[in-house]
């Protein structure tokens, strides 16, 4: 009985070994910046200037690839894939079945910003006119 006992504990103990750390968050992967679904968001918005709409629709979109690793963040821009990016800092404050508020930090500055849900892409409010930007998983 008492082998019996040992033989439990040390089973339970050996499956409950790495449980310390959490598993992989949704938002670990790469992530897109989506042209046709950005543009139809800040089209759908009456009140943005044209020479600003004109801004975004040449090639601003589709441009950017953020990598999301388990604790830091990269970014890329289409053409510099063969420069190493800066890593930054983040942690996921809050997940809901409908956003993440991550919580960054640049230049010593700490910011959260709300990444909303959309089946395979998140986006986050953009500018002063809050239109969407989309970034859908690449990999």
């Amino acid at each position: 009985m008492k082998f019996k006992m040992l033989s439990i504990s040390l089973l339970c103990a050996v499956a409950l070994m790495g449980c310390d750390e959490k598993p992989a968050n949704s938002l670990v992967g790469k992530w897109k910046s989506d042209v046709s679904k950005s543009l139809d968001s800040m089209h759908s918005m009456k009140n943005i200037p044209d020479e600003t709409k004109a801004y975004f629709e040449k090639d601003f979109f589709g441009r950017l690839t953020i990598e999301y690793k388990p604790k830091t963040y990269s970014a890329v821009l289409e053409g510099e894939e063969g420069i190493k990016p800066d890593e930054f800092p983040y942690r996921i404050v809050e997940e809901t079945d409908d956003y993440y508020i991550v919580e960054s930090e640049l230049l010593g500055a700490k910011f959260n910003k709300k990444l909303f849900k959309d089946r395979t892409c998140y986006y986050e409010l953009t500018s002063e006119w809050n239109f969407r930007e989309y970034f859908c998983r690449v990999d």
